[in-house]
Order: C-alpha cells, then sequence, then structure tokens
C-alpha cells in the first residue's frame, strides 16, 4: 500500500493556510515601515556646542619670541635717569619671512628732560633694525640667535648715543610646563663701529633671563632681570628688573603695562631709576 501523497487535496488546505498568513505579516509589517518612515525622519546628527574662536588660545604661543609673526607694537615708555629723564612714544613693526626668520624696525620719538633748568630736547632717536633667525627647536626648547643693527639717526645729541651700533645676540626657550611658564635666558654684545668721533664709544654685554607665565582669562606676566656690563668704564656694571602684566582683549590684541627699577649701577651710564611702559601689541 503505497503512502497517500503529501500534496493530496486533503494536506494541502493547511499550507494555504499557514503560507496566506506569513504573506499577511510580512505585508502589514512592510506597510508600518514605510508608513513610520515617512512619519518620523531620521534624526540628524545635533551640531557640537559652539565655542569662541580664541576659548583654547594660548598667550604663550601667541607671543612666543622663538615663533615669528607679522605684528604691530606701539609703546609709551618713561625713564628715570636720577637727575635727567626721558619719555619716548616708539612704534613697532615686524615682518615674518617665515615663523623661523623675522626683520624687525623700530624708530622712537622722544622728549628729554637734562633736568637742570635747561629747555627740553624732543625729536626722532636712533633707528633700530633686527633681523632674527630661530636656529633650532625641539620638544619643550628653541633657540634664536640674529643681531640689532643700531643707526645713528638722532635728531638732537641728547636723544641718541652719536654711534652706530652692531649688537648679535643668542636667547634660549625653555618650557616649564608645571609651572605653566617658558623661561628664556638672553645674550648680547654691543659695540660702536662708526659715528661722531667726539662721543663715547659704545661696549657693552647684556645678560638677562625672563619668565613668562600664563593665566586664566588670557592673561600673562613676563618678568625680566637685566645685568649691563660697560666695558668703555672699566666694566662697571648696572642692573635692573621689570615685570609686565598683559592681557589680550582680542585673540590678535593684547594691552600690557610693564614697571621697572634699577637695582645696582643706577647711576654708571647703562643705569636707571625707575620706568613705566604702557603699550599695545597687534599680530597679523
Amino acid at each position: 500500500m503505497t503512502n497517500p501523497c503529501i500534496f493530496s487535496s486533503g494536506r494541502v488546505r493547511p499550507f494555504r493556510h499557514l503560507f496566506a498568513l506569513c504573506l499577511s505579516l510580512a505585508i502589514t509589517q512592510n506597510v508600518s515601515a514605510e508608513d513610520s518612515a515617512i512619519k518620523e525622519p531620521p534624526a540628524q546628527a545635533q551640531p557640537a556646542e559652539a565655542r569662541p574662536a580664541d576659548a583654547s588660545m594660548d598667550v604663550t604661543k601667541r607671543i612666543d619670541p622663538t615663533d615669528f609673526k607679522n605684528r604691530f607694537d606701539l609703546r609709551s615708555e618713561y625713564i628715570d635717569y636720577g637727575t635727567a629723564s626721558s619719555y619716548a612714544i616708539t612704534p613697532r613693526g615686524e615682518y615674518a619671512f617665515t615663523n623661523a626668520l623675522a626683520l624687525r624696525v623700530e624708530l622712537p620719538v622722544v622728549r628729554y628732560d637734562a633736568g637742570t633748568g635747561a629747555s627740553t630736547d624732543q625729536g626722532i632717536g636712533n633707528l633700530l633694525t633686527r633681523l632674527a633667525w630661530r636656529a633650532v627647536r625641539g620638544e619643550g626648547y628653541a633657540m634664536v640667535m640674529g643681531s640689532e643693527l643700531i643707526l645713528n639717526t638722532a635728531s638732537d645729541a641728547n636723544l641718541g648715543n652719536g654711534k652706530n651700533v652692531l649688537a648679535p645676540f643668542a636667547f634660549w626657550s625653555i618650557d616649564i610646563p608645571a609651572a605653566k611658564s617658558v623661561f628664556f635666558p638672553y645674550i648680547q654684545h654691543g659695540r660702536s663701529y662708526s659715528g661722531e668721533t667726539s662721543r663715547e664709544a659704545v661696549n657693552y654685554t647684556n645678560l638677562r633671563t625672563s619668565l613668562l607665565t600664563r593665566w586664566p582669562s588670557k592673561v600673562y606676566s613676563f618678568v625680566e632681570v637685566s645685568y649691563w656690563f660697560d666695558h668703555e668704564r672699566s666694566n662697571s656694571y648696572s642692573s635692573n628688573i621689570k615685570a609686565e602684566v598683559g592681557r589680550f582683549l582680542t585673540p590678535k590684541t593684547g594691552v600690557y603695562i610693564r614697571p621697572g627699577t634699577g637695582m645696582s649701577g643706577t647711576d654708571n651710564r647703562l643705569g636707571v631709576k625707575t620706568t613705566m611702559e604702557i603699550g599695545m601689541r597687534h599680530f597679523f
């Protein structure tokens, strides 16, 4: 006796019902998915919260003297020499050929008071040019070398030293992350090579150290200690300290105040009693 065929009329009806049920469920699911897609468009990624352009600005990088940028500075400086005093307004421009090579030019307008009851002298001072090159840069350190050329352009004898001076220099930059600071040791030697024969020769060495520290709210401080050695006068020396506090008002423009005082040798040719400087810096 042969087994009945599974596709006999008695066995087909249940399979037809099962097939119809599956097809009905599939169609229902597809329609529901399409309807859901129409009613609820796909969610879009939410944009990141906008941050001010200068929110993460590092002021130590902005004014880093080893990373050259096009800039313009304007400063007003008063110097008390004891008896005499001077007041100068000095515009300064710096052009960066690259971030490792820059040319600086500045020309002060000076008012000098001899303090003896005589009339004051005023006019332009000596033109200063500076070419600087960053020779070395590594992780957390850099070295810059170059030279200043100070030209005898003063319109009056009391507004300059009467000499053309060549002054090569070198300085280092050393990061101190734990103190949020950068340390700068500096050395420069200046010597006159021409100028008015009636004026005393210029021959000096300047040693100085500086500490740049960043603070909250785009504020920074800069403390500088300088020692000057006058080789024309038996290596007599003088020293002074200056403390600058500045703040960036925009990502490219900052203002500062920089008082200073003499520490030793204030009566020497290169010495000062007190100084006060106010200025602004703008980076392009």
